[in-house]
C-alpha cells in the first residue's frame, strides 16, 4: 500500500515535467538612434517569464539585444541559439520590439503608446530554423491609460498570443 502511494504522489509531482517545455527567451530592441536597453524592453522580458513560469515551463533568458543593423542581428541569433543549445532548452523565443520613433524618446518611461509593433519568431535551436512565428500591432490607448499597468497587460497578452504559437511543440 505504501509503495502504491508513494508512487501515485511521485507520479503527480513529475506530471507537469512531462507537459513542461524549456524556454529560452531573447528580447530584441528595435529603436533606431538608441544605445540604452529601454524599460519596456525589460518590462516585455518580466512579462514572457512570468506567463511562462506560472504556465508550468522552466525559463531562461539572453540578454536584451539592441538591433543595429542586419549584420549585427544574424551574429547575435547565431550566439542566442548556440547557448539556448547549450542550455538544454527545446525553443528560443526571439521577441523583436519596434518601438515608435516619435513617442518612444525616453529609456526609462513605461508607456504602452511607445510601442509601434511586436513580433516574434520561435525558433529550434537545433537546426536553428523557425518554427512558428507571429506579430501584434498594439492600440494607441488613451493618455490616462498609457502606464506600467497597461504596459504589463499588453506584454501579458503577448506572452498568450507567443504561447498560442508554442502549443504544436512537443
Amino acid at each position: 500500500m505504501k509503495k502504491k502511494l508513494l508512487f501515485g504522489f511521485a507520479f503527480l509531482f513529475f506530471l507537469p515535467a512531462i507537459y513542461s517545455k524549456n524556454i529560452n527567451f531573447q528580447v530584441v530592441q528595435n529603436n533606431p538612434g538608441f544605445d540604452t536597453v529601454f524599460a519596456v524592453s525589460d518590462l516585455f522580458e518580466q512579462a514572457l517569464s512570468d506567463f511562462f513560469f506560472e504556465s508550468g515551463h522552466i525559463v531562461s533568458n539572453s540578454p536584451i539585444f539592441i538591433k543595429e543593423d542586419s549584420q549585427s542581428d544574424s551574429a547575435e541569433l547565431t550566439r542566442a541559439l548556440a547557448d539556448t543549445l547549450l542550455g538544454g532548452m527545446d525553443v528560443l523565443v526571439r521577441l523583436e520590439i519596434k518601438y515608435d520613433e516619435k513617442t518612444a524618446n525616453s529609456a526609462s518611461a513605461l508607456l504602452p503608446n511607445s510601442v509601434k509593433s511586436v513580433s516574434w519568431q520561435n525558433y529550434n535551436p537545433k537546426t536553428g530554423k523557425v518554427i512558428s512565428d507571429g506579430s501584434i500591432f498594439p492600440e494607441k490607448v488613451e493618455a490616462s491609460n498609457n502606464n506600467e499597468a497597461e504596459l504589463y497587460k499588453f506584454a501579458s497578452s503577448v506572452a498568450a498570443k507567443v504561447s498560442s504559437t508554442l502549443k504544436s511543440l512537443k
